[in-house]
């Protein structure tokens, strides 16, 4: 089985943001004569117009070679390493351009829609360290709380949420992907009067999401329960081939997001 438990992760990144402040002293000297350094209009153009171009030649060059590297156009929307898997699970993509966030979702036979959300750029920057996963899968039982901070970069977040269509009411579960592993850790299941407020991006559902009740420590609920929520879980499609999937589609958007950027700087810098 792709899952384990283990108590809620702490805080896991705290932003450092230094300032420097440089002072320069204020010398007032007397001189008997003083000569300007003029700088004319045409000769400071022209250096910010070789500025501007040596950033947009660069741009090119990089633009370039990641173009060149790219897959070809006919798999530019899904790739079949992906239309293999969606077909296989009944899985579509929501197409999320400019955006960092994906979202997959299926419809099951017991009417239920099952949305799978994940950040790529996260998947995608996410360190391979075979030792570290060796510990965890060893240790982690042993694991304490503050234990988790040296290796919350080796998981990835991902959400899902089951809504039952008749209803709306759902059920939210927080997950850790650990890559190395093909592996789900469930951090938390929290159920939903509607499906609104299980999904709703806007800023006041999803303060109102961040302080609700999200139950007990999966690693604390009885052993039963989280091997049923577990076979539950991976009857819906969340297994080792999704974590497969999350990987190789987050290094596709990534690209396609990071040549979209090369582009939009360009255009800046012509």
């Amino acid at each position: 089985m792709s899952f384990s438990t283990f108590t809620r992760l702490s805080a896991r990144r705290i932003a450092l943001v230094a300032t420097r402040t440089r002072v320069l002293p204020q010398v007032m000297r007397k001189t008997t004569s003083f000569a300007p350094i003029i700088r004319t209009f045409t000769s400071s153009t022209l250096r910010s117009n070789q500025q501007r171009q040596a950033v947009s030649e660069i741009l090119k060059s990089e633009l370039k070679l990641e173009t060149e590297s790219s897959i070809t156009p006919e798999e530019a929307e899904t790739p079949a390493l992906f239309q293999n898997f969606l077909d296989k699970y009944g899985f579509e993509i929501v197409t999320t351009p400019g955006k960092n966030d994906a979202h997959i979702f299926k419809k099951t036979e017991a009417g239920e829609t099952v949305s799978v959300f994940f950040d790529v750029a996260q998947v995608a920057n996410l360190p391979y360290d075979d030792a570290m996963t060796e510990d965890v899968t060893t240790e982690k039982n042993n694991l304490e709380e503050e234990d988790f901070d040296s290796i919350a970069d080796n998981f990835a977040n991902v959400n899902v949420v089951v809504s039952k269509d008749v209803d709306g009411t759902s059920v939210a579960f927080d997950l850790l992907m650990n890559l190395q592993e093909g592996s789900f850790y469930v951090d938390s299941v929290t159920p939903f009067a509607t499906k609104d407020a299980a999904l709703n991006e806007s800023a006041e559902a999803e303060l109102s999401r961040e302080l609700s009740y999200h139950g007990p420590p999966f690693s604390n609920l009885d052993e039963e329960l989280q091997e049923t929520l577990e076979i539950y879980l991976s009857s819906r499609g969340i297994n080792e081939e999704l974590s497969s999937f999350i990987s190789a589609y987050s290094e596709f958007k990534e690209n396609k997001e990071y040549i979209q950027w090369l582009e939009n700087m360009k255009s800046f810098f012509n």
